[in-house]
């Protein structure tokens, strides 16, 4: 059929529609048709197939890939990635597992120098720690803002500390009043940076105890910032007190030098300007009095020498040793004096007494002292006794090693005591508490008798060597008893060495 086609009212064709009743042409017409139809589904099912390879062939590694990037990251260093791939990116995936078995040795190469170095940094902090808490001197550590940040051990004993908590409390707060204003200000002077360092000398307590404290600023070094206060306290109350004492020796030293060497220079002189003039008789008096401060002198120095050897650190032996040879040999030297002054002198001796360990020559010096003081104090007509026995009967030696105290270690040694005890004036209570003392005379209160002063601190220091303490009880007009024990024959000469030691550490 045929259909015309118009526009405008002006004819412009027709258009013929129809069937083409040839079987060629519609044959070929549904081949184009299926041929097309296969062709679009062929098309999407490779776009499909290529979308499967692309996952499986690339995106699947890079996502792989990237998974193990995240846990090396983390640093899981064991991670690998398993995937049998060729080409570039394979190289890709072998380069990754090469790295992470790189990183992995790396990290434990690295792990085993932090424990080493973690072990010596341990180690170290241990010594530093044992060093600091073993400081004769104590030491504390503050912080910018004054804040204590370590205390050692010496440290809280000397302030008595032990039960406080020190960590982040201000230093003020935690000293003593009476030292306050000195170290508190040395210490805001440091804090606020206009001292690097103070060095300050103070005393405190009762009985008094001299500190010095030295404050030192912690700068960092790159910003010049203060980051702490080191404070270091050094205890001098010991060395004050021998400087003390070692004043007062020199003193009494001098005094009692300058006495008998005035009298002789005086009587000497006399001698010398009036012989002529005085009679036989005066002469004498005086050469005997001058002779007899020369006697005094030369005690004086003898013991002055005698006191300096015992305190000079000097070794001596102590063997085994009969205790009464030595006991004898003193009552044969002070015989003759006591009968001149009509004393009696006794030795009451058990027989069979066992040997001792001790220094002849010592324990002949120890005797004699405290004979001589005896007799000097004793009136015509008293008694002076000699003493030895075995003290306590029976026990059995103690552990010296052991923390006991010196009084459990010389209650429970069996020891052999020795006594001298007179009838003389005796002493009040304050005498025998100073009478060890050096220079101090009974007749500084009883005016009777002219002595050194030094011969019972040489009894007190020769005792200490032996590991014991020389004692004694009296009663004014009724008289004194001196006493010391001495180790028996077998006592180790270490066991006497730390015996020794606890002794003088506790006198």
């Amino acid at each position: 059929m045929f259909v015309p086609l118009t526009a405008n009212g002006q004819n412009l064709g027709a258009v013929a529609l129809g069937l083409n009743p040839n079987e060629v042409v519609l044959n070929t017409t549904a081949l184009t048709r299926k041929v097309t139809i296969t062709v679009f589904i062929a098309i999407w099912v490779l776009v499909i197939l290529g979308a499967v390879f692309n996952a499986l062939t690339i995106t699947h590694p890079i996502k792989a890939l990237l998974h193990g990037v995240r846990k090396i990251t983390a640093g899981q260093f064991s991670t690998r990635i398993a995937l049998p791939m060729g080409g570039e990116l394979g190289e890709l995936l072998d380069g990754f597992n090469a790295m992470a078995s790189q990183l992995e040795v790396y990290k434990a190469a690295n792990i085993e120098e932090m424990k080493a170095a973690n072990k010596e940094l341990k180690v170290a902090q241990a010594q530093q720690q044992s060093l600091i808490a073993t400081m004769a001197d104590g030491a504390m550590l503050l912080d910018a803002r004054g804040c204590v940040v370590l205390a050692n051990p010496t440290s809280q004993r000397l302030f008595r500390w032990e039960a406080r908590k020190l960590v982040g409390e201000p230093l003020v707060n935690l000293l003593p009043e009476s030292l306050l204003m000195d170290v508190g200000e040395a210490l805001q002077q440091v804090l606020a940076g206009e001292h690097a360092t103070r060095d300050i000398r103070c005393s405190f307590g009762s009985p008094t105890r001299t500190l010095r404290i030295v404050l030192v600023a912690v700068t960092d070094p790159s910003s010049n910032a203060l980051k702490g206060v080191t404070v270091t306290l050094q205890d001098l109350s010991r060395e004050v007190e021998l400087n003390a004492a070692k004043s007062h020796f020199i003193s009494n030293v001098s005094h009692e030098l300058r006495t008998p060497l005035f009298n002789i220079k005086t009587y000497v002189e006399t001698l010398h300007d009036l012989w002529t003039q005085i009679s036989d008789e005066e002469r004498s008096e005086f050469l005997a009095t001058a002779n007899a401060e020369t006697d005094r002198l030369t005690r004086l120095v003898n013991d002055v020498l005698d006191l300096s050897r015992l305190e000079s650190g000097q070794e001596f032996r102590f063997e085994p040793m009969e205790l009464r040879p030595a006991l004898e040999q003193t009552l044969r030297n002070y015989r003759l004096n006591a009968s001149d002054k009509g004393v009696r002198l006794l030795c009451e001796v058990e027989p069979t007494l066992p040997r001792v360990q001790a220094n002849f020559d010592l324990l002949l010096q120890v005797l004699d002292n405290l004979v001589g003081n005896a007799l000097k104090f004793t009136p015509s007509g008293g008694l002076i006794c000699l003493r030895a026995y075995l003290w306590p009967d029976s026990c059995p030696v103690p552990d010296v090693s052991t923390s006991a105290t010196i009084n459990d270690l010389t209650s429970r040694m069996p020891r052999l005591r020795v006594e001298v005890s007179d009838t003389g004036c005796g002493m009040n209570e304050l005498d025998q508490a100073r009478i060890f003392g050096r220079f101090y005379r009974a007749e500084n209160t009883v005016h009777t008798e002219q002595g050194t002063g030094l011969g019972l601190a040489i009894v007190r220091n020769i005792m200490e060597k032996q590991g014991s303490v020389p004692k004694l009880v009296s009663k004014p007009g009724v008289g004194t008893t001196f006493w010391f024990e001495l180790p028996l024959e077998g006592s180790d000469d270490d066991e006497l060495a730390l015996l020794a030691e606890r002794v003088q550490a506790d006198t």
